[in-house]
């Protein structure tokens, strides 16, 4: 497997931007119900009993999140993080789409950890990769939602063109059910060292247990 985490770069203009990267090789599948059975749902049933829509904003990585959205120059009420808007639809007992495992592990992990986090096909990614703000007017095909504008989004590009980003990503990599080889990427905002650590092993606990891979490389880009 290549190691494009290694090739992962990071603009000045996203100083407060940080990402906890994980590659793998894995066997996908369309559900997981154990996975479902013992840790997605339970938490789910927790979110929605113990969270509030008001209470959702003032979440620490959420708050920071948006933070970062402003500093680019976003209208972060009109551009919500991925994980807020995955968390409002619990809390208002609508649930999740089900899509495949991976795509499952990485809604769970988003839930818990409260913040974006995409997965992406290695297969599909042309890198290197940066990290950076795109340009006024720059847009990509969104999952699920068609032509999308991500000017100012904070994005990965790879050789092709923007691929994700912690708001919506891209088809062009998404992951299907034959995928093999798999980039997990956690969209960080003023985290400190110990709670970057603390992400970095969760996802590779989550990880291991979800899927067992032979090996997880991981990366922490500050």
């Amino acid at each position: 497997m290549e190691d494009l985490h290694t090739t992962i770069t990071k603009q000045a203009n996203l100083e407060q931007a940080q990402l906890v990267t994980a590659t793998f090789g894995f066997t996908n599948s369309k559900k997981d119900t154990a996975f479902w059975d013992t840790t997605l749902t339970p938490l789910l049933n927790e979110i929605e009993a113990d969270l509030t829509l008001e209470q959702i904003r003032e979440l620490p990585n959420i708050t920071a999140t948006k933070k970062a959205y402003k500093a680019v120059g976003l209208d972060a009420a009109r551009h919500r993080p991925s994980s807020d808007s995955l968390l409002r639809r619990v809390v208002k007992g609508q649930g999740l789409y089900q899509i495949n495992a991976l795509v499952d592990v990485n809604n769970y992990l988003s839930l818990k950890l409260q913040l974006p986090i995409g997965s992406y096909d290695l297969a599909k990614i042309d890198g290197p990769i940066s990290y950076q703000v795109a340009e006024e007017g720059a847009e990509y095909a969104g999952i699920g939602k068609g032509a999308i504008n991500i000017s100012h989004f904070p994005t990965l590009v790879d050789q092709q063109d923007a691929f994700g980003s912690p708001i919506s990503d891209s088809t062009r990599a998404m992951i299907a059910p034959e995928t093999t080889e798999a980039m997990l990427v956690v969209y960080a905002f003023g985290q400190s060292p110990a709670q970057l650590a603390a992400i970095e092993q969760t996802v590779k606990t989550v990880l291991q247990a979800a899927f067992n891979p032979e090996e997880i490389t991981t990366e922490i880009i500050a």
